[in-house]
């Protein structure tokens, strides 16, 4: 989603109070003393409450390193929560960089692999134009074929929808990635260096991960199927091979399975298919590449049915962004159908499916480095899953629900177990609207860099009034920023009635918030009811654990904090300037949050510690 709804900023005035409801009697919690606790004489102590335990996330074939994590000459850059430094963009806002002849960074696998997938930055031109670098690969020390890098897919500039102009300034979005697979399987302990050799042309190297996993051999053509290549597509990638597929998925007919085999087959534009099969070698071996590729449903109110898409990858060459573009992986509306194991990569959005459409399931996906979102239901979706998947890099929310008004409710939809990283623009996940939506079992990791935060309801971009979301088993790590509009931090759980009173509820259960670079949980603009946190474990925040900036309900219980940056400084764990609209529900078990209180400037920030915990 984009945020244009954000480029007005609203002031900030950090003086006010909440209203603090305990065991039922209402408390005010009015310039509270240092260190004040608002309980009425009756109210007993309870038990220490369980810690959260959140969300693992989903369940990756690949084991990821960290390059500040392992040997190096070259500069460790970091940690940074500071916008436009390359440090903040990085995965645990930390990476190295490889200037001049004979730097390096090893990787030593910790797993049997026969591929690596690394994360990467050259710097930009003065003019924004394309170049390619080689940077030079060595396995136990044996010299392979070099990397060609690029820095066509990073470094836009300027505000909203953003321009490939360096003279626009504020540069942001600056990694990419590149991946190989190899004939060999080395063992655990094999030691991957990506080293800055003669040849190796650009004036510095970033290199933030690397991912290593064993990739098996490629799928056989299924029984029955019809292959793009019996038609004429060429695995090469020389010619265009469109009108191969469409003879394929006629030749299949109603029902049936088009087959991709292994190599590269150029698509440059959208793949039209309905009650349909589409499957490949796996993701690692059959590429669709092209300017956009795509493959899309009918469009609403008519979907396509029974379409399964799976074991691909799909590789485009979208260097702006241009939301009036259909420059999407998928798009259109499915209906009763799937996308599975699909790496998407170098598109505007992953996946916008544009509703009405109902039971589709997106599982095992790998959308990475995309100028938008990277996957969105938008508008009249229900009964859908999106689950057990990784989304990295995209240049705005990586998962969202816009329920727009125009067109209806998002509904019955899950959100469960995926992993979403390093979102530039928005939310690692976002409802925007809708009603009796899940957002379970998920781990958000370094999202919310430039605007936004983690895991965001908001009634914005004239969406269906927000009715029940379950929020439950999810960790957020890292997650949220300074917004360069509001000048104030965005929480890594956060809430925004901007159109209209939000009634909720909007349950939120066994949340782990860690390492927090602003506050951990906001409420702002509008009013917000019917927050209810029970079981949320605050692990370091650089503000503040709750920052209240908007009439808002919540009731919380066995709500914990520790690590908070203004209670080390001796001051309350929260803030609220709302006179008392504010009302706080404490059903029990909840330390190191209350009370507010009230301070007339933005705090600066104290940062956390990098955390011993990796995603």
């Amino acid at each position: 989603m984009s945020l244009p709804n954000r480029r007005i900023r609203r002031t900030a005035v950090f003086a006010g109070a909440a209203t603090l409801v305990v065991a039922g009697i209402p408390v005010a919690v009015v310039g509270l003393a240092t260190g004040a606790v608002a309980t009425p004489a009756t109210h007993a102590a309870a038990a220490a409450p369980a810690a959260a335990t959140g969300g693992n996330g989903a369940s990756l074939p690949y084991t990821e390193v960290e390059a500040e994590k392992e040997p190096t000459n070259g500069t460790v850059i970091g940690p940074s929560f500071t916008a436009g430094q390359l440090a903040d963009e990085a995965s645990g806002r930390e990476a190295v960089t490889l200037q001049g002849s004979g730097k390096y960074v090893t990787f030593t696998t910790p797993v049997a692999t026969n591929s690596i997938d690394f994360r990467y930055s050259i710097p930009d031109t003065a003019t924004g134009a394309v170049y390619t670098a080689p940077l030079s690969l060595y396995v136990n020390g044996a010299k392979q074929s070099d990397f060609t890098l690029t820095n066509a897919y990073s470094w836009y500039y300027g505000t909203y929808p953003f321009t490939n102009n360096p003279g626009n300034g504020k540069p942001h979005h600056f990694y990419d990635e590149a991946h190989r697979l190899f004939s060999t399987t080395y063992p655990a302990g094999t030691t991957f260096k990506l080293q800055v050799d003669s040849e190796d042309t650009a004036s510095s190297y970033t290199v933030d991960l690397a991912d290593f996993e064993h990739v098996a051999a490629p799928a056989s053509q299924p029984a029955g199927s019809v292959s793009v290549t019996s038609k004429g597509a060429d695995p090469s990638g020389a010619a265009d091979s469109t009108a191969a597929f469409n003879a394929a998925i006629a030749a299949a007919g109603k029902g049936g399975t088009v087959w991709i085999p292994p190599g590269t087959f150029d698509v440059p534009g959208h793949i039209a298919v309905n009650t349909v099969t589409v499957e490949g070698a796996g993701m690692w071996y059959s590429t669709v590449a092209g300017t956009a590729p795509g493959f899309y449903g009918n469009s609403a109110p008519n979907p396509s049915t029974d379409v399964h898409l799976s074991n691909f990858a799909i590789s485009g060459n979208v260097q702006i962004r241009n939301d009036s573009a259909q420059v999407n992986g998928i798009g259109g509306a499915l209906s009763n159908s799937s996308v599975s194991n699909l790496w998407i990569e170098h598109m505007k959005v992953g996946a916008w499916m544009d509703g009405p459409m109902a039971n589709l399931t997106f599982s095992g996906m790998r959308i990475r480095d995309t100028t938008a979102d990277g996957i969105n239901l938008h508008g009249g979706v229900t009964g859908s899953t999106i689950t057990d998947s990784n989304v990295r890099n995209t240049g705005d929310d990586g998962i969202a629900l816009w329920a727009d008004a125009g067109i209806g409710a998002d509904s019955q939809d899950t959100i469960s177990n995926n992993t979403v990283q390093l979102q530039q623009l928005a939310n690692g996940i976002a409802g925007y609207g809708g009603n009796s939506n899940t957002i379970s079992g998920n781990l958000v990791v370094d999202s919310g860099i430039s605007q936004g935060g983690g895991i965001h309801i908001g009634q914005r971009f004239k969406s269906t009034p927000v009715g029940l979301y379950t929020i439950q088993n999810n960790t957020m790590l890292r997650d949220g920023d300074l917004d360069p509009n509001w000048k104030f931090g965005v929480g890594a759980l956060w809430f925004d009635a901007q159109q209209a009173t939000i009634a909720g509820p909007l349950n939120v259960t066994n949340a782990l918030i860690e390492q927090s670079p602003y506050e951990a949980v906001q409420w702002i603009q509008g009013t917000v009811n019917g927050v209810n946190l029970d079981t949320v474990t605050i692990a370091g925040t650089g503000t503040f654990a709750f920052q209240d900036q908007t009439g808002a309900s919540v009731t919380l219980k066995n709500v914990t904090g520790t690590g908070i940056a203004q209670a080390n400084q001796g001051k309350t764990p929260s803030y609220s300037c709302d006179g008392g609209n504010f009302k706080v529900t404490d059903d029990g078990g909840n330390s190191g949050v209350l009370p507010t209180s009230c301070t007339t400037t933005s705090p600066t920030p104290v940062y956390p510690p990098y955390p011993s915990r990796a995603p």
